[in-house]
This record gives structure tokens, sequence and C-alpha cells, in this order.
């Protein structure tokens, strides 16, 4: 007898959130892990590449948006595309995702599941009113990942 109730069944199927990669990534040996925000600095995927270069490991990107109304919209698919560009002119094996609903869960879920070396994120300076508000993914990243955490201005 099938018991409907106290199983659950989910609705609808769980999004891919994988947008470009290169055809290695899937099985290379060890894995850095880059949180890249749309508005971060040039020095973010710098400070990626030679950490990916020294490790000799494949890049995960996950690329979010910010939390501020006051920075340029910049579409998250033409920022991810962009990512994997440049990713694969650095020569790198990579995995470029797009970021689900809750972008620390899913950075620190990519880190774990690949047995990250390090994690490389973009940060910026807020309030503590806009902390308080909107909370920290960088935060929650440093707090809880169990591999070092690379904080790139």
């Amino acid at each position: 007898m099938t018991d409907l109730y106290s199983t659950p069944h989910p609705r609808f199927p769980t999004p891919n959130l994988r947008v470009t990669a290169s055809p290695g990534v899937d099985s290379a040996a060890a894995t850095v892990v880059l949180a890249m925000r749309a508005d971060a600095s040039p020095a973010v995927l710098d400070h990626a590449l030679a950490a990916a270069h020294r490790e000799e490991a494949c890049l995960r990107a996950v690329v979010f948006g910010t939390d501020t109304t006051t920075a340029l919209s910049v579409s998250p698919l033409a920022e991810c595309t962009r990512l994997g560009e440049a990713l694969a002119e650095a020569g790198v094996e990579f995995e470029v995702q797009r970021a689900g609903s809750d972008p620390a869960e899913q950075i620190l879920a990519l880190a774990e599941d690949h047995d990250a070396r390090l994690i490389v994120m973009s940060t910026k300076r807020r309030s503590p009113v806009v902390k308080l508000l909107l909370g920290s993914s960088a935060q929650q990243v440093i707090l809880e990942a169990e591999c070092p955490v690379l904080l790139v201005k």
C-alpha cells in the first residue's frame, strides 16, 4: 500500500543552476569555489584564478546579484556567460552557476560537495542597518565553511 500523505512529493522539479561549464570539470580532482557578485572588482576573479592555478584545481563559480538598488542592473545570465568566457580564456576547467534562492547555502553546498580547497568571495562594505535588514552571505559563508575563505574587495 502506498502512503501518499507522509511521503513528500515535489510539485515542480528542481531547476538546474548550471549555466556553462568546460568539458572536464566533472572529473577534476580539486576545486576552488568562486562566489562572484555582479558588481565585484576584477581583483576577485584574479585571486580566484591564481588560487585555481596554484592548487591545480577547477573553478566552480556562483554568480549572484547585489544587495543594493543603487547599482547598475545586470542580467544574471549575461554575467554568467561573460564569466564563463573569461574562465575559458584563462585555461582552467570551470563551471558557472547562477544563484538560487539562497546564495550562501549554494556556495557552502558546492564547497562541501566537491571538497573545495578554498572559497574566494567578493565583498563590500555595508552599513550595520543594511546588514541587519538583509543579512550577509559573506558572513554566513565565513562562519559555516569547512575550508579557508578569501574575501576580496
